[in-house]
């Protein structure tokens, strides 16, 4: 049995639509991996063709069917930002992962602090055969000549993929800043060659010194090589500068992270109110990283994002749920001029829809009625009732006519249908019409990383950087400009921080930034309940209204899996908050 946890090589993402099978395995299997590509570390060090085949290995492996018991059902950097960026935060309620919304196992840390749970697996995997495969790149392609600069390229992909998932190591393994001792927590294996020698955990410093290392020789290859990227889902030069911004995010380096977050928006503009309510299906001028849309993604079947993101993806259709609602007690903080209040089933959604909801006789007062809701775990459930008998008929028809006006936009192929389309799909509160799918298992292009999130970046860092005018100027070219015509912005102090804040939820909701971004704020969960009578209150299931302080469980720190100890014999759980427990 080989005694590490990586993938040693690339040929299934290059190979084959049939998609990695064999990331993970099952049970004491899990560390033991068949080689999965021809391309050897003598192939990138011996030909350009082979560098250049092991590069778009790399990158197509973020989002792949990936199988086995330990990543079974994800599809890679999608799965990763939706289950950890958002589903642990409070702004996302996942009405299909985890039992349908009806389980605790992802709302509460009792799980994420066991290191059996698959939620301490998944990330950890993904990100290190992510980490090994780059490492074979960057240890190998010095040995070629430049080919023009390809070869600089190619290195810069690989160590700012690298980076990339390192960040997310430090993102669920280490505390937030405040938990931290100023870096010195240990959490992290660093890995810089493709060896699976056993090594000790290193400390959160480790891993962020190499980040920054990684990707300031990465912008400056990319800078100098004189290559530009062939696809979206490649990182480039802007990219990589947007990857540090986020690393400089979390040891609350807002000087970096400002000036990072500003050229790497250079150059994109943010999308058009028309192109925000599109349905998220193609990437547009604003995308600056993102899945593949074109072969091999449209051949990951279900398990392809809009299968359980999108609103006619494949799931919601099959199982009779709508599928991920956004949190009533964000959504209700924004004007009813906000385009983006359109999107989602609430009571402000009955007054923008007013002729349709009267003709389906349903109001807003309907979602704080006892007669037509339904609580099941966490989920709050709109039935229909003899005071309300068109809720189903009401958003049927709301389906059906964004249907239309979306298929022409997006080119909705054969086998494409129109969202919540069964009179008998369960309705919650707060389902969400913002993510659409083309064809019948719901393909749609995924963002890694968009222009607004570096431009709310940027206002965040503006302000802590003590620069309150520009970080209002971001917020009123975003939201007057492009959101909402009523918008205006005269705070200061800590209440223009909350404005940045609560704005770069509502704009991101869904993309995976909800749960990092309060954990590097040290901010606390809130999870607030349905009361019947109550327009004030959530639309969560009464045994799902949870507090977190952000100091809780070592400052958010996720267990380090099972098999890490099992294979890396000096991997200690004494040099983990709290023994790894």
């Amino acid at each position: 049995m080989k005694k590490n946890i990586f993938i040693k090589s690339f040929s299934a993402l290059l190979t084959s639509t049939a998609l990695i099978g064999g990331m993970t395995s099952c049970g004491e299997d899990y560390l033991d991996k068949a080689p999965i590509t021809s391309t050897s570390a003598a192939d990138i060090a011996s030909s350009i063709e082979g560098a250049r085949a092991a590069k778009t290995g790399l990158c197509q492996g973020m989002y792949r069917q990936f199988t086995g018991s330990n990543l079974n059902g994800t599809n890679g950097e999608p799965w990763m930002q939706n289950f950890y960026g958002d589903m642990l935060g409070d702004s996302f309620l996942c009405n299909l992962y985890c039992g349908h919304g009806t389980s605790d196992t992802y709302a509460t840390w009792k799980t994420l602090r066991q290191e059996t749970y698959w939620g301490a697996q998944q990330m950890w995997v993904y990100c290190y055969n992510l980490i090994n495969w780059a490492n074979m790149i960057v240890e190998n392609i010095d040995n070629l000549d430049s080919y023009d600069g390809e070869r600089d390229f190619i290195k810069a992909v690989a160590l700012s993929m690298r980076a990339h998932a390192y960040t997310h190591l430090v993102q669920c393994y280490s505390p937030n800043w405040e938990n931290s001792d100023n870096g010195n927590v240990k959490g992290i294996i660093i890995r810089t060659s493709s060896s699976t020698e056993s090594l000790p955990f290193g400390t959160m410093n480790d891993a962020l010194d190499l980040i920054y290392s990684d990707l300031q020789t990465a912008i400056k290859l990319f800078d100098e090589c004189g290559w530009k990227r062939s696809f979206i889902w490649e990182p480039d030069g802007k990219v990589a500068r947007g990857l540090l911004a986020r690393a400089a995010l979390i040891k609350h380096d807002y000087t970096l992270a400002q000036k990072m977050a500003h050229e790497a928006r250079e150059g994109y503009r943010i999308m058009s109110a028309d192109e925000y309510m599109s349905g998220f299906v193609v990437a547009n001028d604003e995308y600056m990283w993102a899945t593949m849309y074109e072969a091999p993604a449209q051949s990951i079947y279900y398990y392809a994002q809009g299968s359980y993101n999108a609103c006619n993806g494949r799931y919601q259709d099959s199982w009779g749920y709508t599928v991920n609602s956004i949190d009533y007690m964000l959504y209700r903080k924004f004007p009813i001029t906000d385009i983006r209040k359109k999107l989602y089933i609430t009571p402000e959604f009955m007054q923008l829809n007013k002729e349709l909801a009267e003709k389906h006789q349903v109001a807003d007062y309907d979602f704080w009625s006892s007669d037509n809701i339904y609580t099941n775990g966490m989920r709050i459930q709109i039935n229909q009732s003899k005071k309300s008998p068109g809720m189903n008929a009401f958003v049927i028809a709301y389906g059906k006519k964004e249907f239309d006006r979306l298929t022409p936009i997006n080119d909705f192929l054969s086998g494409t249908t129109p969202a919540y389309q069964s009179s008998g799909t369960e309705i919650m509160f707060g389902t969400q019409f913002k993510f659409w799918g083309n064809q019948i298992y719901g393909m749609n292009q995924w963002p890694f990383m968009r222009a607004s999130e570096m431009a709310y970046t940027e206002a965040e860092c503006a302000y802590r950087n003590g620069d309150e005018a520009t970080a209002r100027q971001i917020l009123i070219d975003i939201n007057k400009d492009l959101r909402d015509p009523e918008f205006t912005c005269t705070a200061s102090g800590e209440e223009l921080l909350r404005t940045i804040k609560d704005y770069r939820s509502f704009e991101l909701w869904g993309e995976g930034h909800n749960w990092f971004d309060l954990k590097r704020w040290h901010d606390p969960i809130n999870r607030v309940a349905w009361e019947a009578g109550n327009p004030e209150s959530g639309n969560r299931g009464t045994g799902f209204a949870q507090n977190f302080s952000p100091d809780d469980f070592y400052g958010w720190v996720i267990c380090v899996p099972k098999t890490e100890f099992d294979y890396n014999k000096l991997a200690n759980r004494n040099d983990l908050p709290g023994g790894n427990k």
